[in-house]
């Protein structure tokens, strides 16, 4: 076997800078940012694949989203369909490297389109456009691709619920403390106001699956609950399940107003979806904005608060604990904990 020509104390410094955060996100970022200090390129990315569910309807198409991607507002062009990339329809179906010149004579150039994938089969593309067709890099990507792909299925088993593959109650608890750490950073600098809100999601009358078809059903509603999360919420949307048949949303970038029409979109989806053997389901969803000053456990409060409420007034709804307050529905005394219903 030829051995692949690299600065080897280089690439091991490449190799440890790669693996440094352990979080699915930064490892991106940090692929990208190796590759570009070791091969020749014009440009690189990532793309992820997701099926987004289509908001007028049940149907699902299969997108391209580059890492980074932010949600479209409603004039921007939308993101790219898979089947109408011919070459990247072409490296999911065979799994294996496909490469396309394109460009003019004068400037020839070519796109190495490489398969992300892991046990679920291709996820994703890395992307590499360059104007010299260079042998040696593309090896070397292959190899830190490798790399990747083994840290990310250890990050996996560690960070996300093993049967809805969402991640778990560790991963919110480290999460929802960054988030509010940095609420807290992005006040000190005076910077744009960024919004966060946290919706707790809970399928009705769950224990009845459970008790009436057993537990293999249960599990098999609560997959199809995931999937329907997966499928409508945007790409940098953070989706937990935190135990049983409780689920946990935090939306980023919106206001009031936008995650509303987010979130009874979702109610609306889970109200509509087919779940074999079982027919119809419906959740609740209770809401609540994050504040620089909260704590995690103030937060869920506030939004299981909002989410009893519904609960005790006939479920299958959406509701924000700070419009609860508001309309006088819920009251607070000496603190967000003490709460009553009316």
């Amino acid at each position: 076997m030829q051995m692949i020509d690299v600065d080897t104390p280089k690439l091991l410094r490449s190799l440890a800078k790669l693996i440094e955060k352990p979080e699915i996100k930064a490892l991106e970022f940090s692929l990208i940012k190796t590759l570009e200090e070791l091969i020749v390129a014009d440009s690189i990315l990532l793309y992820e694949i997701r099926t987004l569910k289509q908001i007028t309807s049940d149907e699902a198409e299969t997108y391209l989203l580059p890492v980074g991607y932010e949600d479209l507002e409603e004039n921007d062009s939308p993101p790219i369909l898979l089947n109408q990339q011919p070459q990247f329809a072409e490296c999911f179906q065979t799994k294996t490297l496909t490469i396309e010149p394109f460009g003019d004579v004068a400037r020839p150039m070519f796109r190495f389109i490489h398969p992300i994938i892991d046990l679920k089969g291709v996820t994703g593309f890395l992307v590499i456009e360059t104007h010299e067709h260079i042998p040696r890099d593309q090896e070397l990507v292959a190899i830190l691709l490798g790399f990747y792909r083994n840290y990310v299925l250890l990050l996996n088993d560690n960070q996300r619920d093993h049967l809805t593959g969402l991640l778990n109650r560790k991963s919110f608890d480290d999460k929802i403390m960054k988030i509010i750490l940095s609420l807290s950073e992005t006040n000190k600098r005076n910077a744009d106001k960024v919004q966060y809100f946290l919706a707790v999601l809970d399928i009705d009358h769950f224990k009845r699956v459970n008790d009436s078809l057993g537990h293999l059903m249960g599990d098999e509603v609560l997959l199809h609950f995931s999937q329907c999360m997966n499928q409508t919420f945007r790409e940098y949307d953070m989706l937990f399940r935190v135990g049983g048949e409780e689920f946990v949303v935090v939306l980023r970038n919106v206001d009031t107003e936008r995650a509303s029409a987010i979130m009874e979109r979702f109610r609306k989806v889970i109200e509509t979806h087919y779940f074999p053997q079982v027919g119809q389901i419906t959740c609740s969803i209770g809401v609540t904005s994050i504040f620089p000053t909260d704590l995690p456990v103030t937060i869920m409060d506030r939004a299981d608060q909002a989410l009893y409420y519904i609960k005790e007034h006939g479920r299958n709804q959406v509701a924000f604990f700070q419009q609860l307050i508001a309309e006088g529905k819920l009251q607070t005394r000496d603190s967000e904990s003490d709460i009553e219903m009316f």
